[in-house]
């Protein structure tokens, strides 16, 4: 007799009882689970399903996008006794009058959110019908995302949400609770009791590199320029106390309020906050990229950013362009210095698998060639979006990628921010990060590629004297409150969540 439902192959699940616990009580009351990342939130969403629809009913399961879809309902797929057609995955790219065949006839549907909420009409007579509804990577329900709009559509359904992280805003947290109608929290960490035994744990070292001088002159100069932009704006009356981009970008609404009650003067501030903006970003790539991928960017910047025509023209633009030309040509460690560091760890890890997180493209893009160059086994683990001269990786490329790193004919993944949510990344020895993030949910993900099967090592790479570490510090506070946070949102919950070090 099953333990909990014949749609279940329960032969194929390695039975952990804090994965028996929590999918019971997602059964009982829609629930949040927020637990690390390798600790089955999948799994314990099957397990959960299998119970809601054994006696018939249907399952939407979400997920944020196209190749996760696929990985889950692969999963599905092995783990329930469901005929094929009845485990439908549904895109944007199959007819909307055959996607509605396939919503009366399956029992699971796997699907992006937004194709289920433009489809909300066909859904209109079997509405009941349906379960309950899984919401993968549960940290994206806020503000427009068809997360919150498909909640409100399935109300009567059971609601299942799964993240590594909600966040570290108390009132994002409050946001996703309240958009997805949820009664109960199921909260685990690293040292929670009943999942302590699976896992392996991990090291994290900060690696702290000095700023080569060459650089630093380049670093001067963009600051220079950038406070000429701040206080050209500060004339308008307006308010720019960090001088962070996210500031720059948030005097936009003001700006343009100015604008349409007829003030035409501040046409002129929406220039200058633009050529603030680029500036900045110029000065993120110096401070925290090193010399190689700040000159490729550069450059990209001349040849496809029009807004920029003032900005490259200026004489400091044209004498920074001259000195990072003269020190690319130099030793890496003169200009771009985190890319011997990495080697330096690559090679005392020489045959464990590793992951290197970049957050740009372009980084990704030049580390892979100098690693390859270096005798390297590794591959490049991007997005699919393509632009005029970086293609993206197409889905099924990544998924070859993924399956030659899990096999170990590829030692190193140098992946961008792609790698981080959500698909089945095969676990790493090792994880660097080039830069830090400061987003606390990216963070934790990117940890997450490590310490699953042995104890993991992750080294976080920060420019000394850079925004590098603010984003570092910043993010652990930001996990630390998210940790209270949660505690404070139920306290029948079990969490033994450790202080940030």
């Amino acid at each position: 007799m099953p333990k909990y439902s014949e749609l279940l192959r329960e032969d194929l699940i390695e039975f952990r009882k804090y994965q028996e616990n929590i999918a019971l009580k997602a059964v009982e009351n829609n629930t949040l689970v927020v637990i690390p990342t390798a600790l089955g939130k999948t799994i314990i969403a099957i397990i959960a399903l299998s119970i809601l629809i054994k006696d018939g009913g249907k399952c939407i399961f979400l997920a944020p996008t196209r190749p996760l879809v696929h990985q889950h309902a692969t999963n599905i797929r092995k783990l329930l006794n469901l005929p094929e057609n009845e485990i439908a995955e549904v895109t944007g790219e199959i007819k909307k009058s055959v996607r509605k065949d396939i919503y009366n006839s399956a029992r699971v549907i796997v699907s992006t959110p937004q194709v289920i909420d433009n489809d909300s009409p066909l859904f209109e007579d079997i509405k009941d019908d349906v379960k309950v509804v899984v919401f993968d990577e549960a940290h994206r329900a806020i503000g427009n995302y068809s997360y919150v709009e498909v909640a409100n559509f399935f109300s009567n359904s059971r609601i299942i949400a799964t993240t590594a992280s909600p966040g570290g805003d108390r009132e994002k947290i409050d946001q996703i609770i309240k958009n997805l109608r949820i009664v109960d929290l199921e909260i685990r960490d690293e040292n929670s009791p009943d999942v302590v035994d699976y896992i392996k744990g991990i090291d994290i070292e900060q690696v702290k590199i000095p700023i080569p001088p060459g650089v630093v002159e380049i670093i001067d100069l963009l600051k220079e320029m950038l406070d000429e932009m701040i206080k050209k704006l500060e004339s308008f009356s307006l308010k720019v106390q960090g001088h962070s981009r996210k500031e720059l970008i948030g005097l936009g609404d003001y700006i343009f309020s100015q604008i349409k009650s007829g003030n035409k003067y501040y046409y002129s501030a929406v220039r200058i906050r633009t050529y603030a903006i680029l500036i900045d970003y110029l000065l993120e790539f110096a401070e925290t990229q090193g010399v190689l991928p700040f000159y490729a960017y550069l450059e990209e910047m001349k040849k496809e950013n029009g807004k920029a025509k003032h900005i490259v023209s200026d004489s400091r633009i044209l004498l920074i362009e001259k000195k990072a030309e003269k020190l690319s040509e130099m030793e890496l460690s003169l200009h771009t210095p985190k890319i011997p560091k990495i080697i330096e760890i690559l090679k005392e890890r020489w045959n464990q698998k590793s992951i290197v997180f970049c957050h740009y493209r372009i980084t990704a893009n030049i580390l892979s060639d100098i690693l390859k160059r270096e005798g390297f086994s590794c591959e490049k683990f991007i997005g699919q979006s393509s632009r005029k001269d970086a293609r993206g990786m197409s889905q099924k490329e990544q998924t070859s990628t993924l399956q030659l790193f899990r096999e170990g004919a590829i030692k190193i993944l140098i992946a961008t921010q792609v790698g981080e949510e959500g698909l089945d990344v095969p676990a790493a020895d090792t994880v660097i990060f080039y830069e830090p993030v400061a987003s606390e949910v990216r963070s934790i993900q990117r940890r997450g590629r490590t310490g699953r099967f042995g104890k993991g090592k992750v080294y976080v790479l920060t420019m000394e004297n850079t925004r590098d570490f603010s984003y570092y510090y910043s993010a652990g506070r930001k996990e630390n409150k998210m940790k209270n946070i949660l505690k404070d949102g139920n306290k029948k919950v079990q969490t033994t969540f450790d202080a940030f070090q």
